[in-house]
């Protein structure tokens, strides 16, 4: 079965996997320390597509997703407006209790939002990241971050058309119309200011770079083989 395209939106768990795995079946990974999992990004670099495998994978996850919060009430506008500024803020503290009370719970917390333009922003969520170290800190969890990156901005734009095509976002013409100012604003390597990053590529090995992310970034540990939903 052909692996949904990176960046094309939710991920569909996949019939079988190149590790020769039974149809049906995928590896079960568990993660013994607590950790609050950040998946971070520029729009179509893959995020969802990463944080959603994680959390399929992972047996203790917890995921939530910016854009789950905030599109019932941004569909008419995004980056700006006077709806979206109302649903900024709460959308940010809902993530950050969100991950708190998972944590508390003895859950994975993997929030899925990008923070890739909160440094061009000059606001109050410019710094986006001490809230969620104050969550972890207060659980005696590791704040571990990956930046989702794609191979390069020439398949980050092609991506973006393929979801413009697709009508999956339409937001995204703003993007193509002003490339040059969308990569000003956010851009591939947008600074993170957290000595615990991990870079992850998305690109057509993506399940060994999961993997990758498991078992080197987030020291999973797998713990069984089991049966997905079909």
């Amino acid at each position: 079965m052909k692996r949904p395209a990176v960046g094309a939106g939710p991920r569909k768990s996949p019939g079988s996997d190149s590790a020769g795995n039974r149809k049906g079946e995928f590896p079960i990974y568990f993660l013994r320390d607590p950790v609050l999992c950040l998946v971070v990004g520029v729009p179509a670099s893959g995020k969802t597509s990463l944080a959603q495998a994680l959390a399929e994978k992972i047996a203790n996850a917890a995921y939530l997703s910016k854009d789950l919060i905030e599109t019932p009430f941004t569909d008419s506008e995004r980056v700006s407006g006077d709806i979206y500024e109302m649903v900024r803020g709460p959308a940010f503290k809902i993530l950050v209790d969100y991950a708190d009370i998972q944590l508390a719970l003895c859950k994975i917390p993997i929030i899925d939002a990008p923070f890739s333009i909160n440094h061009w922003r000059n606001d109050e969520y410019r710094d986006w990241i001490p809230p969620f170290k104050r969550a972890a800190e207060k659980n005696r969890a590791r704040l571990a971050i990956i930046r989702c990156i794609p191979p390069s901005e020439e398949i980050l734009k092609k991506r973006i058309a393929g979801r413009l095509r697709r009508k999956e976002s339409k937001w995204d013409q703003w993007k193509l119309d002003h490339w040059e100012e969308f990569m000003e604003r956010e851009p591939i390597r947008f600074p993170i200011a957290h000595d615990d990053v991990f870079e992850f590529v998305s690109d057509e090995f993506f399940e060994e770079g999961v993997k990758n992310v498991l078992r080197r970034f987030l020291k999973a540990e797998e713990i069984a083989i089991g049966p997905l939903f079909q």
